[in-house]
């Protein structure tokens, strides 16, 4: 969206270049400190689990707890080092971390991964529990 943006203001002259392109670095500077206030509020942590899968897959994990409520996404990372999306997603009871106190299974395939997340008796998963880690080659 960004290249279009630009590409449509480019066109238009040099005042609205020098608009747009700030524009742009404003919403580029803005959305950075929206994630690291996110991951400063919730107290996020990040996981790397191991072992890596097929062509290098790797399956990330980020935990984020809040009162009494935890949450966690998992990402597939491929050998370029980014995450094309989510993964698969999970909400725990009592800000609990299960990739934190190690309550799951990571299998591998031929065609990827596995991801199954356990809660506890006490802390259990409301919601998801589980995600195919894709890297998709």
């Amino acid at each position: 969206m960004a290249l279009v943006l630009r590409s449509v203001l480019l066109r238009e002259g040099g005042t609205w270049t020098r608009l747009g392109s700030k524009l742009l670095i404003v919403a580029a500077v803005l959305g950075t400190a929206w994630g690291a206030v996110d991951d400063l509020v919730h107290d996020a942590k990040y996981h790397v689990l191991h072992p890596a899968g097929p062509g290098g897959c790797t399956a990330v994990v980020r935990e984020t707890s809040f009162l009494v409520i935890g949450s966690g996404e998992a990402y597939a990372v491929g050998r370029t080092g980014l995450a094309l999306g989510t993964s698969g997603s999970w909400t725990v009871d009592d800000g609990y971390r299960p990739v934190d106190a190690g309550t799951y299974e990571l299998g591998w395939g031929r065609d990827g991964g596995r991801l199954r997340i356990s809660g506890t008796i006490t802390d259990p998963v409301i919601r998801g529990g589980a995600a195919d880690i894709d890297c998709w080659w």
